[in-house]
C-alpha cells in the first residue's frame, strides 16, 4: 500500500497528479477523519461535516493536475476544508437572522491542534492489534458499554477493560499529547 511520508514527498505528489488512485486513496485515508473532525469544530453539524471534507476531495482529485504549484497538501486540504465550512455558515447566515452570542466558536488554529490530534490517534488506533482496535473503537467511538462490548464480542467485561488498559498505556508510550 502507498503511504504517505509526510505530505511533502515528491514521489507521492507526482503520483497523485498523475491520476494514480492509490495516491487518492492514500490520501484520503490518511485525512478524512482529521478534516471531518476539523470541519465538525467550525461547523458543529457532522454531517454537513462529512460532505463539505468529501466535497473537498472530489474538488481536490478534479484539479490535480493543474495543482502543481502545491507544495503541501495538507495545508491546502485544511485550507479548502476551513473556506468552504466559512461558505456554509455564511450561506446559513443570510437564512438565519442571526446566532445565539453566547456560544463560542473555536479558533481556527485550536481546531486545526484537535484535528492532527485526532488524525494522531487514528493513526495511533490502526497499530494496534485486531482486538484492540476493536474494543476501542466500540468503546471510544461507538459509545459502547464494556458491558455491551463483552457481549458482542463474547468475552468477559474484565477482558474488556484489560484490554483497554493496555491500549491507553501503549498510548501514554507514544508521543501524542493530549
Amino acid at each position: 500500500m502507498l503511504r504517505l511520508n509526510g505530505t511533502k514527498d515528491p514521489l507521492f505528489a507526482d503520483s497523485f497528479r498523475q491520476g494514480e488512485e492509490a495516491a487518492f486513496d492514500c490520501l484520503f485515508r490518511e485525512f478524512f477523519p482529521s478534516l471531518t473532525y476539523f470541519a465538525n469544530r467550525i461547523l458543529s453539524n457532522p454531517i454537513t461535516a462529512e460532505d463539505i471534507v468529501q466535497d473537498c476531495f472530489v474538488q481536490l482529485w478534479q484539479r490535480r493536475d493543474r495543482l502543481s504549484h502545491i507544495k503541501a497538501i495538507k495545508s491546502y486540504l485544511y485550507g479548502s476544508v476551513r473556506n468552504q465550512c466559512l461558505k456554509y455558515l455564511e450561506k446559513q447566515k443570510r437564512q438565519v437572522e442571526f446566532k445565539e452570542p453566547d456560544q463560542a466558536e473555536p479558533s481556527m488554529e485550536e481546531a486545526v491542534i484537535a484535528a492532527e490530534t485526532a488524525r494522531e490517534l487514528y493513526q495511533f488506533i490502526e497499530t494496534l492489534s485486531p482486538a484492540l482496535r476493536q474494543i476501542i473503537r466500540l468503546y471510544y467511538l461507538e459509545g459502547k458499554s464494556n458491558r455491551e462490548i463483552a457481549q458482542q464480542l463474547q468475552i468477559e467485561p474484565d477482558t474488556v477493560i484489560r484490554q483497554r488498559l493496555r491500549a491507553i498505556m501503549a498510548l501514554r508510550k507514544t508521543k501524542i499529547s493530549l
